[in-house]
């Protein structure tokens, strides 16, 4: 007589061991942090492997996790899944996160190509940045902000924005311009 295993597969077993551990307030809390996920400053990799993590205990079926995965990651993202990579709901959610992978790299390796020409283009002509207005300070409100405002421009020496967001043309450095030019000088002379 052979003994016939419990469960056929794997994913049987794990289906059914999950149906019995889980309780209906730990599927509440899962859903809850699936719906409030969102990729924010995180690579895609690094938010699919959070959703993974989570959706596996929700208890949703394939189009539900569809909608909070393309309800999580970046809006434009989202978009050009839909427009360009032509994805539908009934659509695979492996199918969702292989087309928005491959977007994503293509952006970053784009982003690579061209932050050469920019820095390039950027040196050769100033281009004036909007001056934001900082308002006026809440005097029921935290001190959290005050260190903010008494920042002081590198470039201009005003406060009230860093030297990134100067509208004001960029100043030389000069002590770092003297000492290149005392080096040239020397090695031109022969001095050491």
């Amino acid at each position: 007589m052979v003994n016939k295993p419990p469960f056929e597969t794997w994913e049987k077993m794990t289906d059914e061991m999950a149906q019995f551990f889980i309780s209906t307030e730990t599927q509440t809390h899962v859903i809850d942090k699936l719906s409030k996920l969102k990729q924010g400053n995180w690579l895609l990799e690094d938010f699919w492997s959070e959703f993974v993590t989570w959706k596996e205990l929700s208890g949703y079926n394939e189009v539900a996790l569809v909608g909070l995965f393309k309800k999580g990651i970046h809006p434009a993202l989202a978009r050009k899944l839909v427009e360009i990579g032509q994805l539908r709901n009934s659509d695979s959610l492996d199918e969702w996160y292989e087309k928005a992978l491959s977007f994503e790299r293509s952006r970053r390796e784009a982003i690579e190509e061209f932050r050469g020409r920019e820095s390039l283009e950027n040196s050769r002509e100033v281009k004036k940045k909007p001056v934001l207005d900082v308002p006026r300070r809440d005097p029921n409100a935290m001190d959290v902000d005050r260190r903010r405002e008494m920042r002081r421009c590198y470039n201009c020496g005003e406060t009230g924005h860093l030297a990134a967001r100067c509208s004001k043309p960029r100043k030389e450095r000069r002590e770092e311009i003297r000492i290149v030019k005392e080096a040239k000088e020397d090695f031109l002379t022969g001095r050491e």
